[in-house]
């Protein structure tokens, strides 16, 4: 059978249920990424470590005997030569939360239809798998700690699945030729073998996850936290694979409160990922799902551009800013801070300030992204307002000013 392998937020090898299938079943096939709309969205730091790990992934599919094509269009576009040129039987990708991603979705499985040719999508973007949902995502609890209690009461989460087949199928040749970057002087690397390398240095060597819970609120030292998001955001690394690497440190050295605490990170994400999909458009909306009080907001070109540059009254907003925009990384402390100031010092509209950390974050992930903002915002599942005291912030959080010092000198 020929097949059509379409790379989303799965670039691995391991714990790939798509890419599995597609090799076990085709003795012909191609194995194309299509840049999307928010890619075209992207700044440097985030278009540079996608470039990399794109550069990464298909490295490892040499090892296969395989190729990445980068295609220059969007999937529908280049999905419909394709298939017609190649006489593709048989389509493979795994299915994604957020809308447009949905969309593009939508889109080819209408070319398959159109030309009578047959699908295979996995949902394997989550630690829980939506069908293992102790309730219907229409009845899915609307505040967190419910959901959480809920799915630890009956919690199921699949083991990673291995990559078991190997198979070398003959690639076909297209009218463009993939150019890939690499950028080695990033912050975080791409490709698989990186993220692996993280996961045991941050689990074994440095034995850091016994602290995680104490130090996840750190801003300078990079095993404060994990650190995986980049990763998870391009599906280098699954969400499944992490616990599985966490059950065997704590098999090994005991579990306690923060390694549960990541498990519970990992539950505030998929509870993200389900709500994107249960509330669709409403999470990029200014009035998000409009449950709790809302701000009004003043559309202030000039406060956004010096929240944006990092030239606020305040230095903690402006050292988180400014690391942001020279690294494209910044804590979960300092998103929290510079979120919470946005929104309720500054009053802009907080779907702006969502657009801007998709811009830069190199670990932007749709629905964790508006979601947190929306979050926050009040306009989402928590009607409290998060409104952060952002000097005492800086005396809890940077006690030293050593972090401010770094960044906003």
């Amino acid at each position: 059978m020929k097949g059509l392998y379409w790379v989303r937020n799965d670039l691995r090898l391991q714990d790939n249920l798509s890419l599995n299938a597609f090799l076990e079943e085709c003795q012909e096939g191609l194995i194309v990424w299509c840049p999307t709309k928010s890619n075209s969205r992207a700044g440097m730091h985030r278009q540079e470590f996608l470039e990399d790990s794109l550069f990464h992934f298909n490295s490892s599919l040499k090892l296969l005997g395989q190729h990445l094509h980068i295609a220059e269009n969007n999937a529908a576009v280049e999905f419909e030569k394709i298939v017609r040129q190649f006489s593709i039987e048989k389509i493979y990708f795994s299915s994604l939360s957020s809308q447009e991603e949905k969309s593009e979705e939508e889109k080819v499985i209408k070319i398959c239809l159109s030309y009578n040719i047959d699908y295979f999508s996995s949902d394997q973007e989550t630690l829980i798998n939506e069908r293992d949902l102790p309730f219907e995502l229409e009845n899915m609890p609307y505040i967190f700690s419910d959901f959480r209690k809920k799915v630890e009461l009956n919690l199921k989460i699949h083991a990673p699945l291995s990559l078991t087949i190997k198979r070398n199928l003959p690639l076909q040749q297209f009218n463009y030729v993939s150019k890939f970057k690499v950028h080695p002087g990033l912050i975080f690397h791409g490709g698989e073998d990186a993220a692996l390398r993280r996961v045991h240095y941050y689990f074994g060597e440095s034995m850091a996850i016994h602290t995680y819970k104490e130090t996840r609120n750190g801003m300078l030292n990079s095993n404060d936290s994990s650190r995986l998001s980049p990763w998870l955001s391009l599906g280098i690394l699954s969400p499944k694979t992490i616990i599985h690497e966490l059950r065997l440190f704590e098999s090994d050295h005991g579990a306690n409160e923060s390694t549960y605490w990541l498990l519970f990170e990992l539950l505030w994400r998929d509870y993200l990922k389900f709500f994107s999909r249960k509330f669709k458009k409403q999470i990029f909306l200014e009035d998000g799902i409009k449950r709790g009080k809302h701000y009004i907001s003043e559309k202030n070109q000039q406060l956004f551009s010096q929240w944006s540059l990092g030239k606020t009254p305040e230095v903690f907003i402006n050292a988180n800013m400014n690391e942001l925009n020279h690294t494209g990384w910044m804590s979960n402390r300092g998103r929290q801070n510079v979120a919470s100031y946005f929104v309720h010092q500054l009053k802009l509209p907080w779907i702006w300030g969502a657009a801007y950390f998709e811009t830069q974050l190199i670990d932007y992930d749709c629905d964790l992204n508006w979601g947190n903002w929306l979050y926050l915002s009040g306009n989402g599942s928590d009607p409290r307002s998060r409104i952060f005291n952002i000097k005492r912030q800086a005396e809890v959080y940077d006690k030293e000013s050593l972090y401010q010092k770094k960044w906003a000198p």
